[in-house]
């Protein structure tokens, strides 16, 4: 992992876990009873840490906003969701580092629940009444961020049917919102809580591209001012060999596909990976440009057009 190196520390995993031990939690609970032998101590949980919005409204539970998504209502319910966790979680903390992934996932679950609140208090009836449970919001924002930062991944839907990930996401988000206007609202499946951990997540995306756009100028600026200073010295660029081969790569796989490589194109890929398995602090991915000065002369080039690379592959 980019911060840790392991994924004994990834936030991904201690998530996954925590999950699955407050789901058998709530298994071993269910028989229990506290005061009312007629209600089941797994209810209590429900009750008190699953999204009512009754709740929220008139007793002030705001908790219920966060706590929702570490509980589900089922073994298909917890698999399927930290199975998604796993899969989409890890590629985003490997690109980002643990902190702004577990800020990403938490903004984009508690959305979700804010989301969930809104729409259910004014569809009222049974919806304001049931508890909502299940990380299904903060894993559907995973979704969008896996198709922003990877946006050629190609992912098996359904295990067999190959789509590159930014048709996915349209695809679900898609799914989602005509299977809620059909149901109006009444589903047993939170289609509401879904497109609200997709639109926080492009709320998110929005926010950082704004705030990149006025931290970028800032930097542009002092860029120019060192180029000024030191255009007339500076030497022309001479790529490094490896780099110079990685550039010949990325420029085939990004044309043609993987499918142009050659056997000692992927040879010399996971030779790279070996040498360059130990280099970390990266910068974020999309300020990667390789016409930029900056990245020309940066000592890690090599690693970021090996991770370019790595995102066809």
């Amino acid at each position: 992992m980019n911060e840790t190196g392991t994924y004994t520390k990834s936030w991904v995993v201690r998530l996954i876990v925590l999950n699955v031990v407050i789901f058998f939690m709530q298994e071993i609970f269910s028989a229990g009873q506290i005061g009312d032998p007629s209600v089941p101590l797994g209810d209590m949980i429900t009750n008190y840490f699953g999204l009512r919005p009754i709740l929220v409204m008139e007793k002030f539970y705001v908790w219920q906003v966060v706590t929702y998504m570490f509980l589900h209502g089922g073994f298909f319910h917890v698999f399927l969701n930290m199975y998604a966790l796993l899969i989409f979680g890890i590629p985003v903390e490997q690109a980002w580092g643990s902190r702004r992934f577990l800020a990403y996932y938490l903004f984009t679950g508690t959305g979700a629940g804010i989301t969930i609140l809104i729409i259910n208090t004014l569809l009222g009836a049974t919806n304001y009444l049931v508890p909502t449970i299940g990380a299904s919001g903060a894993v559907f924002g995973l979704l969008l961020a896996f198709g922003m930062l990877f946006p050629d991944a190609q992912i098996l839907l359904f295990f067999f049917i190959p789509m590159r990930a930014k048709f996915l996401v349209f695809l679900y988000g898609g799914l989602e919102l005509y299977a809620l206007i059909t149901s109006g609202g009444q589903s047993p499946i939170s289609h509401t809580g879904h497109l609200g951990g997709l639109l926080f997540g492009i709320i998110y995306f929005l926010i950082i591209r704004n705030r990149r756009i006025s931290f970028k100028s800032k930097v542009i600026k002092a860029r120019l001012s060192r180029e000024i200073k030191r255009k007339e010295t500076m030497p022309a660029y001479q790529p490094r060999d490896n780099e110079s081969r990685l550039r010949n790569i990325l420029d085939k796989i990004s044309t043609a596909g993987s499918g142009s490589l050659s056997d000692d194109d992927y040879q010399f890929i996971k030779y790279m990976e070996i040498m360059l398995q130990d280099v970390d602090g990266l910068c974020v991915e999309e300020d990667f440009n390789l016409d930029d000065n900056f990245c020309k002369n940066c000592k890690n080039v090599e690693a970021c057009l090996l991770r370019k690379i790595k995102n066809y592959l």
